[in-house]
């Protein structure tokens, strides 16, 4: 039985999403504040990881009815590398990857250079350069974050923009990625030279990736903050678990350590790592994503995921049905979101579902015309009526190009034989209709087709074309 839509749509973040938020934000707190008990316990957790994940695995393998081999390949990796859940299609982040490259590169160089050229490139290329000149204050809050004082400080933050790079990339594009990344870094920067200026009397100079990777996870606060982040815990020898845990946590937690540190810093204590840095980076990354309105596509994502997911569920369908109203409310041209509510509603034949498909079936022309194909399939499980006959017609015309001559047939002769249809679509059709019965060798149709045509519309130029295309195909 389909649901009907409540009147109720949830704004871009409501009461559901506050509350998600709230909670994620007391967690952290008491992360924070328990911090040293919940080390003490990290050990005895690890000691016992085994059994619980056999124990995971086991009662999922009841619950679900899955091979216990299909599970345990689920929850198990041999990368030892947290990351972010991606996105539902293959993703290459190729902006991720050259950064990287050119950060290792950049610290292999310097460590090659002889020490006369290392001190040079660490005297200008650091943020302030130590060597302030009218070339080098320009170059330097960009130079200043492919060096790294370690291969610890690289692989550490290497890692890092790892665990989180490839899903905002995945999301706003190469473009605004690159955009992103250098400009939240040079913000951090700033930062901390105002810092250390205002309240030390002293000059910062730093150098790291560390202050652009925190803009980035800022971004990734703001654009991806439903995803879960996939922590490897070692379990036997090459093999780790794969831990899920809501992505806030550790950001917000390490935001809180990198504020208190700092503050410490500006109490006396003298530590080399950038604070500042990482904090005024965060904070930009998420004032820069809020401004170019990533929450709403985060919201969008998130209601269009939670949707699809509880659609199979008869206990939770109302709430699918409103996540998808929402997903649709911030963007009425979301495929997903129109194909999952199209099939809710076509379950009891709602016309409202036939709305859904057509909406759907025009996007998908556009961007995946294959998918079009497949979406009519379905359409026409549920619905007799033929779609807008100017649709059907390109529609008609993805079949007939993809080898699939019944189907485009079929949906040409309907346009043929509705009379409300646009006469310039009825003699387009006609004459697609005329051709591809000819091509497939069913002449006696083609003919009696080509005198409808004839008689419907004597005047029309495509009558005789398609008298041409006959012959033409006869004499083949």
């Amino acid at each position: 039985m389909a649901l009907e839509p409540r009147l109720h749509v949830r704004p871009t973040f409501g009461r559901q999403e506050q509350f998600y938020f709230l909670k994620a934000g007391l967690l952290i707190l008491a992360i924070y504040f328990f911090r040293r008990e919940i080390y003490s316990l990290a050990g005895f957790f690890l000691l016992f990881l085994p059994l619980f994940f056999f124990c995971i695995i086991w009662f999922k393998s009841i619950q679900t009815g899955d091979r216990l081999l299909d599970i345990v390949k689920e929850h198990v990796t041999f990368i030892p590398i947290p990351y972010a859940e991606g996105g539902r299609r293959a993703f290459i982040p190729k902006v991720t990857l050259l950064l990287i490259l050119l950060n290792v590169l950049a610290f292999y160089f310097v460590r090659l250079a002889s020490e006369e050229g290392a001190r040079f490139i660490v005297h200008n290329f650091t943020f302030l350069p130590r060597h302030v000149s009218g070339w080098n204050i320009w170059l330097s809050p960009v130079s200043s974050m492919f060096l790294h004082a370690d291969a610890g400080h690289l692989w550490g933050n290497m890692i890092s923009f790892w665990a989180f790079g490839p899903a905002v990339e995945e999301r706003i594009g190469a473009r605004k990625f690159v955009f992103l990344y250098f400009l939240t870094g040079i913000a951090g920067s700033l930062t901390a030279v105002v810092v250390f200026r205002v309240f030390m009397s002293e000059t910062f100079h730093a150098i790291g990736a560390s202050g652009a990777i925190a803009g980035i996870t800022g971004v990734f606060l703001v654009r991806c903050y439903f995803k879960k982040l996939v922590v490897p815990l070692p379990l036997f020898g090459l093999l780790n678990f794969k831990l899920r845990i809501n992505s806030l946590l550790p950001l917000g937690l390490f935001f809180l350590l990198d504020v208190r540190s700092g503050f410490e810093q500006l109490a006396g204590s003298r530590t080399p790592v950038a604070y500042w840095v990482h904090v005024g980076s965060l904070v930009a990354g998420i004032l820069f994503s809020a401004r170019m309105n990533l929450h709403r596509a985060a919201a969008e994502e998130k209601y269009t995921e939670a949707g699809l997911a509880a659609m199979d569920n008869q206990l939770t369908r109302r709430e699918s049905v409103d996540s998808l109203l929402s997903a649709l409310q911030l963007n009425p041209d979301n495929e997903a979101a129109l194909m999952g509510l199209a099939r809710e509603y076509a379950i009891t034949r709602k016309p409202e579902g036939r709305d859904l498909f057509e909406r759907a079936i025009r996007l998908k022309l556009r961007t995946a015309p294959e998918q079009a194909m497949a979406a009519y399939q379905e359409y026409r499980d549920s619905y007799t009526q033929m779609l807008e006959p100017e649709l059907q017609y390109r529609l008609a015309g993805i079949f007939y190009r993809n080898d699939d001559h019944e189907p485009a047939a079929r949906m040409l002769e309907a346009i043929i034989l509705e009379p409300s249809a646009n006469p310039d679509t009825r003699q387009r059709s006609f004459f697609q209709l005329i051709v591809l019965l000819a091509e497939n060798n069913m002449l006696e149709a083609a003919h009696y087709r080509l005198g409808q045509f004839r008689e419907q519309f004597p005047g029309s130029d495509l009558v005789q074309a398609a008298e041409d295309k006959f012959v033409e195909i006869l004499k083949s």
